[in-house]
């Protein structure tokens, strides 16, 4: 999926998500216990297909307390604004770390990528991005850096370093930025999963609850899960 096709993908999917209600955690699983407590058919006669997706998750190797290391997320809805020398680690080869390193350079950080990959943004060459990207980011003046392997930090002052081991020659690095912002695997939601399934309530999981992945899997999953529920147990609102 491009840059521009995974726009409208976030724009369409955000739209829908604003129309719908919305339900607190506590909200659904009353909302669920309900159903299966007043149906005079069994709780699982009723499938619920969810898609809570995942959440982000900090490697072994960042220490609890550096508070200047951050998820992609974490940039894109505004709860942290990195500044001044930022390196971005990118663990998963598309946008995210491409994108937000794009976005940090353009509000005037100083941005290097490093990926433990032997190419930054790997995957992009699938979508045909790659070409692009490489323009943008030599105007943007953005570094890439590759086959290094984030193993630690070290002690906050007086500035926190980034150590780093290039893979294939063992040879150990360090970076000194302001900030660092992760673009690495994330965590399963679970937790709604099990507490539905313990209310009685049939559930069909999609997309990065099961295991994290790209948007077209949970599409593909979502459509098969929703064409697997009997007409007879789908209720109108």
């Amino acid at each position: 999926m491009a840059r521009v096709q995974l726009h409208r993908f976030v724009d369409s999917s955000s739209n829908t998500a604003q129309r719908s209600p919305a339900l607190d955690r506590r909200g659904f699983l009353a909302a669920a216990a309900g159903l299966a407590a007043t149906t005079a058919m069994a709780p699982d006669a009723f499938a619920r297909n969810f898609a809570p997706g995942a959440e982000p998750q900090r490697p072994w190797w960042v220490p609890v307390d550096a508070d200047n290391v951050v998820d992609v997320r974490d940039v894109l809805d505004g709860s942290a604004d990195p500044a001044g020398d930022v390196v971005v680690i990118d663990e998963l080869g598309f946008h995210q770390a491409t994108s937000v390193a794009e976005l940090l350079a353009d509000r005037g950080c100083n941005v290097e990528i490093i990926t433990n990959g032997m190419v930054v943004g790997q995957d992009l060459g699938i979508t045909l991005d790659m070409e692009n990207w490489w323009m943008r980011a030599g105007a943007k003046g953005i570094t890439q850096t590759t086959d290094l392997v984030a193993m630690g930090m070290g002690n906050p002052a007086p500035r926190r370093a980034l150590n780093l081991l290039h893979h294939p020659t063992g040879t150990e690095v360090t970076r000194t930025p302001d900030w660092v912002v992760l673009a690495v695997p994330a965590n399963p939601v679970e937790w709604l999963y099990h507490e539905l399934r313990g209310t009685g309530v049939s559930v069909e999981r999609v997309g990065d609850c099961i295991a994290p992945r790209r948007a077209h899997a949970a599409v593909i999953e979502g459509e098969r899960a929703g064409a697997s529920v009997p007409r007879s147990t789908i209720l109108s609102r």
